[in-house]
């Protein structure tokens, strides 16, 4: 009895040891695991002093939004209205608010950073 019982917390070993494996193949990365984001103006845009971040992998993209939103200084108006802003990754197409930075990083990535194109009105349809 004793035997099997050391046999199960081998295999359950093993088994945690391939799903790490698995997890690394397949790009996971860790919650600690730091992305480097390229903020990029396009059109009249205001550039920014400092364009390379790094971000947290398992931040939504909204995280992003709301930080450039912040470095740019774009506020609400009197009437409410929000000053737009559209972000697109690689000058092709704008991320949901809620897709996974690391995500965009493991498919979108260029250099080793993933490069986020920003204006402040829709440059690419």
């Amino acid at each position: 009895m004793a035997e099997e019982d050391t046999h199960n917390t081998v295999d359950g070993d093993h088994k945690r040891d391939a799903s790490a494996s698995t997890n690394q193949l397949a790009g996971m990365k860790p919650a600690d695991q730091k992305i480097k984001v390229h903020f990029v103006a396009v059109g009249s845009a205001p550039m920014l002093k400092r364009s390379k971040f790094k971000m947290n992998a398992d931040d939504e993209f909204m995280v992003a939004i709301s930080f450039l939103r912040k470095l740019l200084k774009l506020t609400t108006d009197e009437e409410g209205t929000i000053s737009p802003l559209f972000i697109y990754v690689n000058s092709t197409f704008m991320p949901a608010p809620d897709e996974r930075i690391g995500d965009l990083f493991d498919c979108f990535a260029k250099t080793g950073e993933l490069v986020l194109n920003y204006s402040l009105q829709e440059a690419w349809g």
